[in-house]
């Protein structure tokens, strides 16, 4: 998937070409959060290939690719074959990160440095190693009324209009598909964005203030790092 990043039009200085994360920007964030449980207390990978599990006869079904992970999210469907979950054993319980901005859910590996090494199982890891799946997931967009006057890549001049989103975050037991937290919340902006990450496919006009990673970082500890 080829992507192009666009700057904001701005004459009087340089234009630079590099890829910035929108964690440039300054999100505002509130909503409200529930524990509802536990035991013992868009850019996505697939992880390659295409979606199977193991069958009845091969053993306790695992995920062969993060895409399997879905049925976690949306319909609290876990796997035997994953490793069980207890919370009162205070270690590192590693957990995959999936995301939906809207349309589709699909790995997500936060940017170095966002949480500690260990957390989040990256897109070479294993899916059958999770002990647990964050779901981040955009609910809402709403237009702020706000116009960016950028330039794409090749000096072509063209208008962004700002969205801000609702998410909902939960953290579930990969294994049991139970859920263990849930948190409601907004990112909002109202600056224009630095750059754009335009794919093939989306519509470049529309930008979309998302949360960030390290935004929900002390949510999910807790379950990750009890």
């Amino acid at each position: 998937m080829s992507s192009t990043p666009s700057t904001p039009s701005t004459p009087s200085t340089p234009r630079a070409r590099a890829w910035i994360t929108a964690g440039l920007l300054s999100l505002a964030l509130c909503g409200c959060s529930s524990l509802t449980g536990g035991t013992g207390g868009s850019a996505g990978g697939d992880n390659g290939g295409s979606s199977t599990t193991s069958s009845a006869a091969d053993g306790p079904e695992v995920p062969a690719t993060s895409l399997d992970l879905e049925r976690v999210c949306t319909d609290g469907l876990g796997y035997s074959g994953m490793p069980a979950y207890d919370r009162t054993k205070k270690t590192v319980h590693p957990a995959m990160l999936m995301n939906n901005p809207g349309d589709t859910w699909s790995q997500f590996e936060p940017p170095a440095g966002d949480f500690p090494k260990g957390w989040i199982l990256g897109y070479s890891d294993k899916p059958a190693d999770a002990e647990l799946v964050v779901c981040v997931e955009r609910t809402k967009a709403s237009p702020t009324g706000k116009k960016c006057d950028m330039e794409s890549d090749d000096g072509k001049p063209f208008t962004v209009s700002t969205y801000n989103t609702s998410y909902r975050l939960t953290v579930v037991e990969a294994r049991t598909g139970e859920e263990l937290y849930k948190h409601t919340g907004e990112a909002k902006s109202d600056e224009c964005p630095m750059y754009i990450f335009s794919s093939k496919g989306e519509d470049k006009d529309k930008y979309y203030n998302e949360v960030r990673p390290k935004d929900y970082r002390k949510r999910v500890q807790p379950f990750i790092a009890p």
